[in-house]
This record gives C-alpha cells, sequence and structure tokens, in this order.
C-alpha cells in the first residue's frame, strides 16, 4: 500500500500507479533476446494472414490511443533511472464466431529465460 500511496498520479482522467514489486526488481534480466524471438514469431503469422495483422494494427492504435501503451523513444542504454528494462512479449489470439473473428492481444508477463525471473515473479500476489 506504501508504493500506492507514493506513486499514485492522476493524468488524463486516468489514474497511474507503479508495479508493486515483492522482490527487487533489479533482479530482473535483459530478456530482449527472449521478447524479439516472439515478435519475430508474431511478424511470421502476419505474412501468412493479412487479416491478423489489420486487426492487431488496430489494436496497437486503439491502445495507444487511449493511453494504455505509448512509444519508447529512448534507447535502453540511456536508462537514466538504472532500473532494469522489461521487454512484455505478446502474442494475438483470436476467437472465431459465427459472424465475425473477435482479436485480442495478450500480454505474457509470466515469460521468462532459463534460470531467470519474470515480471509476475516479482510482483506481488494481486488476486
Amino acid at each position: 500500500m506504501e508504493i500506492f500511496n507514493e506513486t499514485i498520479e492522476f493524468e488524463n482522467g486516468r489514474y497511474i500507479v507503479q508495479l508493486p514489486f515483492r522482490k527487487s526488481y533489479n533482479e530482473l534480466s535483459d530478456n530482449y533476446p527472449l521478447a524479439k524471438q516472439r515478435f519475430q514469431n508474431l511478424w511470421r503469422r502476419f505474412g501468412h494472414d493479412s487479416e491478423l495483422y489489420q486487426q492487431y494494427s488496430e489494436i496497437i492504435r486503439d491502445y495507444t490511443e487511449q493511453g494504455i501503451i505509448k512509444e519508447v523513444k529512448t534507447k535502453t542504454t540511456d536508462n537514466k533511472l538504472k532500473r532494469p528494462v522489461y521487454y512484455l512479449p505478446h502474442q494475438t489470439v483470436r476467437k472465431e464466431g459465427r459472424l465475425t473473428s473477435k482479436t485480442r492481444i495478450v500480454f505474457d508477463a509470466g515469460s521468462h529465460q532459463n534460470n531467470e525471473l519474470s515480471l509476475n515473479d516479482c510482483g506481488q500476489e494481486l488476486i
């Protein structure tokens, strides 16, 4: 609760707080190779399914417009906060329906490299 109270901000009609870590986030390792591989796999799927790519692009555009995600324009080597950088791998999931198919993006905070912690491993139990 202390982290919540110390970091809460209200911006553009939304509340923003830092993630409540139970373990030191300094224990997170650089997972860039894993996240890059997962994105390359997703990109290959787009090559075979242009409709999936279109739906994915629309979701990402919507998330950006809503302020859910934003582009990080600095290089990870310019990390002024001196905190670990964790790339959140994601994938698309499509649920086929009778008339339409519903596509959504699923973020995988449980992904980790061998013998390394995931973002979920460092966070509080929220459920």
